[in-house]
């Protein structure tokens, strides 16, 4: 008999990692009055937001039940529910009302995030941010991975087995800009250190060599995932 053994027993299990985004904390730059945060967790990075920023209304929206019992104790309103199927005005969540949206590692689990991302741009108020962590799915690991002829699912990291959507750096700014938003500055978390800013000109993967790349091929290849800023355009 085959053992048909899913990757999702363990994901199910929904750990998550009470940690706030410190990376994305640090890119605010402004006291944001009132935050909303999509699949905001137990409520770690909008609690550390709220330490930082005095005053700030925090709202998180959690499909995971018990993740939003924690949140609730830290946030000032949570919604329990998948962003994709909340009716946004129904729930109490005002057009122009946000001054900070933040989406972090969550556009990848949408079935359509190009529509989350038009329908939440109504939420952004007249010279608001989001900010959003996404995976790259162009990174060097993952390519020679896939020239090995592998494509094997994790519990987390670029491979997380509830991950519907994969994307590139060029794939990500066509769904920012096509949903109505403006990049205005996006930084690649690498996966490998590139020493004094150096990087190898050449790459072997096997059989495959990449010749001559330069500084922003590398920066590409070696980033796990992105961070962006954006606004309504």
């Amino acid at each position: 008999m085959n053992d048909y053994s899913s990757p999702l027993k363990t994901v199910h299990a929904a750990k998550y990692d009470d940690k706030p985004r410190d990376d994305l904390i640090e890119l605010i730059k402004d006291n944001p009055r009132r935050a909303l945060e999509i699949g905001c967790g137990t409520g770690a990075t909008g609690w550390a937001i709220k330490q930082k920023f005095l005053n700030t209304e925090y709202i998180g929206v959690e499909l995971d039940q018990k993740a939003a019992q924690i949140a609730k104790k830290r946030l000032d309103k949570v919604i329990i529910g998948n962003i994709e199927k909340i009716d946004i005005e129904s729930s109490g969540i005002q057009k122009e009302y946000f001054d900070l949206i933040i989406c972090a590692d969550v556009l990848e689990h949408l079935y359509d995030p190009w529509k989350a991302l038009f329908d939440l741009r109504s939420c952004l108020a007249p010279g608001g941010i989001m900010l959003a962590s996404i995976p790259n799915v162009q990174n060097i690991r993952l390519i020679l991975y896939l020239i090995e002829g592998h494509w094997t699912y994790k519990d987390c990291g670029i491979q997380d087995a509830t991950h519907i959507r994969f994307f590139s750096l060029k794939e990500i700014m066509k769904m920012f800009t096509g949903s109505g938003y403006e990049v205005i500055d996006f930084k690649p978390i690498l996966m490998y250190k590139l020493e004094d800013g150096a990087w190898p000109r050449d790459i072997e993967l096997g059989r495959v060599a990449l010749k001559n790349v330069t500084k922003d091929e590398a920066l590409t290849l070696f980033a796990g995932q992105y961070l962006l800023t954006a606004t309504k355009s």
